[in-house]
């Protein structure tokens, strides 16, 4: 799911994004420009961490303010819940697990799998082995039958700018100012790309899918 940020949260990112990549002959960005160009900036900084979360304490450090846990019932007539429905404006999945059976942990699934999950005999999803998936903006849970209350915990853009640290908001700053030069043909450019994948490199670390 991609970011959409309303103005009201950005507080002074616009002025440091300015700053970055001011220069004589450096075109002006409005700040419906600079909009666009900060919810790209924001999405790859999400999307960067979240793939390491689960490994990477630097992410989960720079990402903890933006982790919401809740209880969501699913019924038995319709396991599946939008994610407009969840108490904060949804980003990623991170984990679920059974409310009333907390050791049993609900896996999440990507709609590759969804098929076998749903159809393979060696491989369905049951009451022991639930399986949960984000598909059409929803939530849909497999291999449950009766009225299940699940409690997920998943990143949430809905307070990001007031939830991040310094840091994070100068690394969101400077992403979105990578990608003004990109825009630009300008060649510094290639050295914020350079530190950008010897940061990546640094941080190494398993990853997690979409």
């Amino acid at each position: 799911m991609a970011v959409a940020i309303s103005n009201d949260n950005i507080g002074n990112i616009y002025p440091r994004i300015r700053q970055i990549v001011d220069r004589e002959d450096t075109a002006y960005f409005s700040d419906s420009q600079l909009l666009m160009f900060t919810e790209m900036a924001t999405d790859e900084f999400l999307q960067q961490y979240y793939t390491i979360f689960e490994y990477n304490q630097d992410a989960r450090d720079k990402l903890e303010g933006l982790v919401v846990s809740e209880s969501i019932s699913f019924s038995a007539s319709l396991f599946e819940k939008a994610l407009s429905s969840l108490s904060s404006t949804y980003y990623r999945l991170l984990s679920a697990r059974l409310t009333e059976s907390p050791n049993t942990s609900v896996k999440i699934i990507q709609l590759s799998d969804y098929s076998s999950y749903l159809n393979d005999p060696f491989n369905k999803a049951d009451a022991n082995n639930p399986v949960i998936l984000e598909e059409g903006g929803k939530l849909k849970v497999l291999g449950l039958s009766n009225t299940t209350s699940i409690d997920l915990t998943y990143l949430s853009y809905t307070t990001v700018w007031s939830d991040l640290n310094n840091h994070s908001f100068e690394e969101i700053a400077q992403i979105a100012a990578r990608k003004i030069l990109q825009s630009l043909g300008d060649p510094r450019y290639q050295l914020m790309q350079a530190e950008i994948l010897e940061r990546n490199t640094a941080l190494g670390g398993g990853k997690r899918s979409k």
